[in-house]
């Protein structure tokens, strides 16, 4: 059979076939140690779908750290034995991805992409992930 094509519609949404309409909001959340190239990827896939016609979002977390005051802090705070440093940087994780939940929501019925730029390398931050979008009606992750 010939491959699949996404034709563009001007209301946002994305069609397999002119009979079958996708509309869907979705969560990139992506999961690596740091400066192993997830910005990068996901740089890549906002131009990509933007480009597209699909509203696409990138949330950083390290971004949202140096915005609200802690760039230029020493190794200190990225040790998993500070449990202070780490509660403030789960907290600062799942502020992010209330901001993408947000977006998603903001966009109406229209399909979207948020992308949640964070390490995610624990079990429990992925975890924690899964259950705030899968509580939410209509997003997946």
């Amino acid at each position: 059979p010939p491959p699949r094509s996404f034709h563009r519609r001007i209301s946002g949404k994305f069609t397999q076939n002119e009979n079958k309409v996708v509309e869907q909001k979705v969560v990139l959340a992506m999961v690596g140690l740091p400066a192993r190239g997830k910005s990068y990827i996901s740089k890549a896939i906002v131009r990509y779908l933007n480009f597209c016609g699909c509203p696409t979002r990138l949330f950083n977390a390290g971004n949202l750290r140096r915005e609200s005051g802690k760039s230029g802090v020493d190794a200190n705070f990225f040790d998993q034995k500070n449990a202070d440093a780490k509660r403030l940087r789960d907290e600062m994780a799942m502020e992010c991805l209330d901001q993408v939940l947000d977006f998603l929501e903001a966009c109406g019925r229209a399909t979207a992409v948020g992308i949640l730029d964070a390490t995610n390398t624990t079990l429990d931050r992925r975890r924690k992930v899964k259950e705030k979008v899968c509580g939410r009606q209509g997003i997946r992750l």
